[in-house]
């Protein structure tokens, strides 16, 4: 399909990689000598490839060669193997890895037990032109996460040792692609078997251990048919910022799959930073990214780069992350100081339906604030229904979102019974998703995706109590750049709300009236600030899980010199410290 959309477009780039590009008339060759290597390297119909890659051409182009070869492609994040490698490979009955030179480390040592018999490793200096190969080996800007990935002496080391590995054979990338070139292996042109397995992904987890997700081939298909019709307001040649990783569905679909079907040019980022994400973003000229709120909401704190730094941004956006009105309004300003005329777009759905289908494309520019947006109609529907799953048909009412796409995943894999409670099929043989998101319809049909069903306790009169509508509340005049309510166990059986708080850096007024201040008017028992807020290493989104579980340090106020230091625990031990206002450090 996307070359079908591109027949008149062979000229144009398809992927811009640092100085290098490849255009759309060349992608045919790439992926086919990419499909001869990885048949020479014994990939066969129906097997399994596991691909745990940064973004990158050479991660897109590989999942167009896997499909090619009516291969699966299993992807994986690498920190999955780091943990779990049985799990994501043997069980997945996977015996081809492919991965970048900096994951192998964490995951070389479980190579030995596996099924694994052949690792194809990737450099990210591949593509690069030569005046730029080893721009990566500067970590000095990266997240002190990044820079223990990107450590080279931790790498030369681990490709250097590899010959001690035992019944595994290592192949680079780009010699597996240069062969390909050379080869006149056949190739299964020919119809597409649109029932078969053709990609497994996973949740993020944050919920318990990732599940894995099948699609068939038809979802991806009719991903990229039910946007033909519509105008999603894409130009042919415009640049677009590919920043997350295809591990994502979002990365796959909404920032690889739909920007070439629509003729534009992939600016691949392998590395994921949201320090230089403002400058890295303005030094790519790209028209259209799609990012997680926290990369921008961290560029907000920064400050501004400059009136003309984002000037050919067209379309900034992100998706996964529900943000409150407040944090909108300070990111369309942020935008707007630095020369971009687009107000900021939100996005949302699960990846089990396909990627987006709520989208913002058909909202008025004008009036929007942080809707997460309208479904893909007419192949996308969405509808709320109460815990009891009656249908709610009022407006601005709370309810679980349920979904219908043709994009929709198949199943989790060998799991009947996550399967059964996640999808189900009603009355008129439609298959819905029951996304687990809590959401509400306004009064021109668009939505707001609020949070999980999970993101609650009960109160002591038995009802149940959402934290997300507090963090919505949120005052705009307020100084709180980001914040997060959670809700820990106390000492009498109940539950105390705190406040988990970023300050806007503008904020002058001390922390310790602020403790009052917040207590007061947002109904909080405890206040804890933060310099920011840790990101998940799987989705380096807010790490959700690692704030409800910070139960240390937390103040509430007491009396006028003081307050109290709280401490909460898993199982409800609360311990309570007076402390003078004066010498409590915040």
């Amino acid at each position: 399909n996307i070359m079908t959309f591109n027949q008149d477009n062979l000229d144009g780039d398809a992927f811009h990689y640092f100085g290098t590009s490849v255009t759309y008339g060349e992608m045919y060759g790439l992926r086919d000598a990419y499909a001869r290597g990885l048949k020479m390297a014994g990939v066969k119909e129906g097997d399994v490839v596991t691909l745990c890659l940064p973004v990158s051409i050479e991660n897109t182009m590989l999942l167009f060669a896997v499909n090619f070869l009516n291969a699966i492609s299993n992807n994986v994040n690498f920190l999955y193997l780091k943990h779990d490698f049985e799990t994501y490979t043997t069980e997945k009955n996977s015996h081809i890895v492919v991965t970048l030179d900096a994951f192998l480390p964490y995951f070389v040592d479980h190579l030995e037990e596996s099924t694994v018999d052949t690792v194809i490793v990737m450099s990210l200096d591949d593509f690069l032109p030569e005046k730029r190969k080893g721009m990566f080996m500067d970590t000095s800007e990266m997240p002190e996460k990044m820079q223990e990935v990107f450590n080279v002496d931790q790498i030369i080391n681990c490709l250097m040792n590899l010959d001690k590995v035992k019944g595994v054979n290592f192949i680079k990338l780009d010699e597996l692609r240069k062969a390909g070139e050379q080869s006149d292996i056949p190739l299964p042109y020919g119809p597409t078997n649109l029932d078969r397995d053709i990609s497994y992904y996973y949740t993020s987890g944050t919920t318990g251990k990732p599940k894995c997700v099948v699609y068939k081939e038809y979802s991806l298909n009719a991903y990229v048919e039910m946007h033909a019709g519509l105008d999603t307001k894409n130009v042919v040649g415009e640049r677009n910022f590919q920043c997350i990783p295809l591990t994502h569905m979002t990365g796959e679909r909404v920032c690889t799959i739909m920007p070439l079907a629509r003729g534009g040019t992939l600016v691949p980022q392998p590395i994921y930073n949201n320090k230089t994400f403002a400058r890295d973003l303005a030094a790519s000229k790209c028209n259209c990214v799609v990012a997680t709120a926290s990369f921008y909401m961290k560029s907000v704190k920064q400050g501004i780069l400059g009136p003309d730094a984002l000037k050919h941004l067209t379309r900034p956006a992100s998706g996964g992350e529900p943000i409150t009105k407040s944090s909108v309004e300070k990111v369309d300003a942020w935008l707007r100081a630095n020369g971009c005329n687009t107000r900021y777009s939100l996005g949302g759905g699960a990846s089990e339906e396909g990627g987006a289908t709520l989208v913002t494309y058909f909202m008025n520019e004008e009036t929007k604030t942080n809707e997460t947006g309208l479904p893909l109609e007419p192949h996308v529907h969405v509808k709320l229904v109460d815990d009891d799953g009656n249908l709610i048909t009022e407006d601005e009412v709370l309810g679980n979102l349920h979904a219908t796409s043709p994009a929709a995943a198949d199943r989790y894999l060998d799991n009947p019974e996550a399967t059964a409670e996640r999808w189900y099929v009603d009355e008129e043989g439609t298959k819905w998703g029951v996304t687990g998101d809590i959401a509400v319809r306004h009064a021109d049909g668009s939505y707001n995706i609020l949070g999980r069903a999970s993101d609650s306790y009960i109160n002591e009169d038995g009802e149940r109590v959402y934290l997300f509508q507090i963090e919505y509340s949120l005052d705009p005049e307020d100084p709180i750049l980001e914040w997060e309510v959670s809700a820990f166990k106390n000492e009498c059986d109940g539950y105390d709300v705190v406040g988990q708080i970023i300050l806007d850096p503008k904020c002058k007024t001390p922390k310790n009236e602020l403790v009052d201040y917040f207590c007061k008017k947002y109904h909080l028992d405890a206040i804890k600030f933060y310099e920011e807020f840790e990101l998940g290493e799987i989705t380096n989104k807010r790490d959700f899980v690692l704030l409800a579980h910070d139960y240390k340090g937390y103040a509430a106020p007491c009396d006028e010199n003081h307050h109290y230091l709280v401490n909460y625990s898993e199982d409800g031990t609360t311990t309570r410290r007076k402390v003078g206002i004066i010498h409590y450090q915040y």
